[in-house]
Formats: C-alpha cells, structure tokens, sequence
C-alpha cells in the first residue's frame, strides 16, 4: 500500500540505523526502494546485506550521481503503490510514523501531503532542537502557502524534505524540478498547495542528527540558495495571485521587503563564516537584479567593519535558546521567532 522511497549519499554508518527504523515500522505493508546516488563508501554493502535479509527492499545504485531532485524522481517513478513516503539517510524514524502518514493521507481526500514535527539530536539522540510549528490536523492549503510560505522572511520551508504524497498528484505536476538543487521539495510543497490541503502530524516522528555528527553533503551556497528560493517565491506568487492583478502588485512589494531582509543577512552570514573572495563570487548569482546588487555593493564597503564584529559574534555560545517543555515532557530547545530572534540565531548558531 505504501512506498517508501529512501534517497541515500555516502552515509553508511548512519543509514544502516535509518534502514533498522523503516523496518520495524507497525505499518508493514510497503516497499522499501533505496535510490544511492553513486555513493564511494560502503552504501552499498549495507543496502545488499538488508536486501538479502527482506524481499520488500529493492536497491538501485545510479552510475553517475543525480543529485537529490533526479534521485527522489527516480524513487517515485520506480514506486508501485499510489502513497510514497519520500525518507532521506541519517534521520531517524518513530515506528508509527508511516502509520500516521498513511492514516492522514488516506482519511481526508483533499490532502495532498503529510508532514509532521521534526527534531535535532546529540551523539546521544538527545533533542537539541525541536521544529513543532503548527497543531494536530488538517492544514487548508491556502492558509499554509499565503500566510506561512509566502509569509517567512527567511523563505525557509515548514517542511523539512521528508513526508508522504500521493504519487499521481506529485507526477501530474512534474515531479521535483532539478533546477532548483537540494531545495526543490520546497518549490513541491508549494505546488501541491496551490490545489491542495496539507496534514500536520505533531508527534515528533522524524529526528536528524546536528551538523557536527553528520554533515550536510549539498553546496552550502547560501547566495545561490536564496536565488533558489526566491524565485520560487515569486512563481507560486504569480500563480496563486494571477486573476487578482492589484493583490499580485502586493505581493511584489511584501516580496521585495522580504528578498532584501533575507539577502542581507545572508550576506551577513557569509562574511561571518566564508572568505572574502566568496564574498565577491557571490555577486554573481545577483547581478540580474539591481536591488539585490545595491545591497552586495552596500555590504562590500562595510566589510572592513563588519568582518571583525561578526566574528566576535560568532565566539558567542550562550543566550539564545529557552528551553521549552510540552506536556511535562523535555522537548529540547525551540528556534527563536520573529525578525530579531531570527537574526540572532544566524549570527550566532549558522555553522
């Protein structure tokens, strides 16, 4: 009934505990298809040996790597049955996180997807930081694209590339588009909200480890990024809006304000944590776009004064994050919200 489609990249260590979780799922009627995009490690070694162990595994190891957007598609299309659960490598999963999926999905004909809260853990599993966003149920899907997604200043994503679709509604609309990197999930959820409604599960099912255990294997590229998304932003924005042309001249200015609030800290960002020659390299991936430009240009003069202050910043451990418990329990810690809470934690925690 189910097909789980895990995309894999030289993470052996660690997908061997992503494979235990998925096995012992309390949901088990589904297929497990492992898409390794040409890892060198010994990804392969532990996929054959719990191929060998489970007929529902099917493994295929690409010659040339796809990248994230090529290997999820491939999982998709190989995917025999009409529910796909798309799980990436290193995360670990709750046992009913496939039978919550599945029930949501299932139970409420105008979701198009299921997501649910997610976690960052230790060495030790224990929660750091605890991304719990919205409440239990159905979430209409023209609330979560124009009041959340178009919403956040930062065009981060609520949701964290992992969830179940419906196969035929994802590969109506074209499957995940390569030109938008290890982001295009973000231009498919926004996609499927155009039509569809969404369903949070608030358990916390999914949990990754921090970047310090298992680093990100995509270009940290954060001004390529932001090109990324902001043109996503502006598409799903043009498609949302497109029979209401004065509330689509709305939208661009709360777009423009956004792009600059976000492309500026970025930018703040990369001088903290990058060299200067990054810096200038990162002109490149703006110079279609004059405000965008403006402010590379504005940060460039600043740079001698800037540079110094935010690596101080960034000897700052302390502060930022309030522990928060729910239901007695020990949560770990929340990001911070808002504007402000938001620049402190990319000066102070971004890498």
């Amino acid at each position: 009934m189910v097909s789980i489609v895990l995309v894999t990249y030289n993470r052996a260590k660690r997908l061997r505990l992503s494979i235990e979780d998925i096995l012992n799922q309390t949901f088990k009627d589904f297929e497990l298809i492992i898409c390794d995009d040409c890892s060198t490690d010994s990804t392969a070694d532990v996929c054959l040996e719990f191929a060998e162990r489970d007929n529902r595994i099917r493994y295929y190891r690409h010659t040339n790597n796809l990248r994230m957007p090529g290997n999820c598609n491939f999982g998709i299309q190989q995917a025999n049955y009409p529910y796909v659960a798309i799980l990436h490598d290193g995360d670990r999963f709750k046992r009913d996180l496939i039978e919550q999926w599945y029930n949501a999905l299932t139970m409420h004909e105008t979701v198009g997807f299921v997501f649910n809260s997610i976690a960052t853990t230790d060495a030790n599993e224990k929660l750091l930081v605890v991304h719990d966003d919205f409440n239990e149920g159905l979430i209409p899907g023209d609330y979560l694209l124009k009041k959340v997604f178009f919403r956040r200043w930062g065009f981060d994503s609520p949701v964290f590339g992992e969830a179940m679709i419906k196969k035929d509604l994802v590969a109506e609309r074209g499957l995940l588009k390569k030109r938008y990197g290890f982001y295009a999930d973000v231009d498919l959820w926004m996609e499927l909200l155009q039509t569809h409604d969404a369903y949070y599960c608030s358990d916390i099912l999914i949990t990754g480890p921090e970047k310090t255990i298992q680093p990100h294997l995509f270009d940290d590229n954060l001004i390529k990024e932001f090109s990324y998304l902001y043109r996503m932003q502006k598409e799903h924005r043009i498609k949302a809006y497109r029979n209401r042309p004065v509330r689509l001249a709305k939208e661009f200015v709360i777009l423009w304000i956004q792009s600059l609030l976000c492309l500026n800290y970025r930018l703040l960002l990369l001088i903290k944590n990058f060299s200067f020659g990054a810096f200038i390299k990162a002109a490149g991936s703006l110079k279609n776009n004059l405000s965008f430009i403006a402010s590379w240009a504005t940060m460039l003069v600043f740079y001698p004064v800037l540079f110094p202050i935010l690596k101080l910043f960034k000897l700052l451990k302390k502060g930022v994050f309030q522990p928060r418990r729910k239901n007695g329990a020990d949560r770990g810690y929340q990001m911070p919200r808002g504007p402000l809470a938001g620049f402190l934690n990319y000066l102070m925690k971004a890498k």
